[in-house]
């Protein structure tokens, strides 16, 4: 449970173990509805959900997963269509490709800061992933100024738990995906950021 959960609910429906509140959606209506009547876009926007918050089907996908993804393409969920609400922008793209080139590197973790022509946190969050993604890279952390503040996205794929490390910084997650949000300014946040690391996992050495 979250600290700002809604109380009074007729149904509180808390499941650790799955991949996101799709999934949970899309297995009530699975199992409770005989003929459930979903359309096909709210198919695609459940899928999508799944799609998002798995990374692709990269992160936490189990069994129940692909089962929930399955019936939603029964329902008539078109796997290209959502795709295609997670393409990028030229414009998006190449400055995505701009703050991975300026990654500092050391060893397999990776920090980078965004250009500060980037103004939402959407695209903070698709340099992680994108460099993430990148062969002998298992963790990284991407920052960025966006309203006078410093946004943090950070993704592991392997044993490092990005999660206590932003939680030295005030913020949260779990272990493969996590984030922070910090007012001070982008050199402050690098100096901070790297002690937490520090702190719970050897910076080895600068390539």
């Amino acid at each position: 449970r979250s600290a700002d959960i809604i109380e009074g609910a007729l149904l509180n429906y808390i499941e650790v173990y799955a991949s996101s509140t799709s999934e949970m959606v899309t297995e009530l209506i699975q199992y409770m509805l005989q003929r459930p009547k979903i359309t096909k876009i709210e198919a695609e926007g459940l899928l999508a959900g799944i799609f998002m918050d798995t990374k692709g089907f990269q992160f936490k996908s189990g069994v129940r997963t692909f089962d929930a993804a399955a019936f939603l393409r029964s329902l008539g969920a078109d796997t290209i269509e959502v795709k295609k609400m997670f393409t990028d922008s030229i414009e998006d793209y190449l400055v995505i490709a701009e703050t991975i080139k300026n990654a500092e590197i050391y060893d397999n973790l990776a920090i980078a800061v965004c250009p500060e022509t980037v103004d939402n946190t959407v695209i903070v969050a698709r340099a992680a992933d994108e460099l993430l993604g990148i062969s002998g890279i298992d963790v990284c952390f991407v920052l960025c100024e966006i309203n006078k503040s410093i946004t943090i996205s950070a993704r592991s794929s392997g044993d490092v738990n990005v999660q206590v490390i932003l939680e030295e910084l005030g913020g949260g997650g779990h272990m493969n995906m996590a984030g922070a949000k910090l007012n001070v300014d982008i050199d402050k946040a690098v100096e901070l950021l790297k002690k937490a690391i520090q702190k719970h996992y050897k910076i080895k050495h600068q390539e």
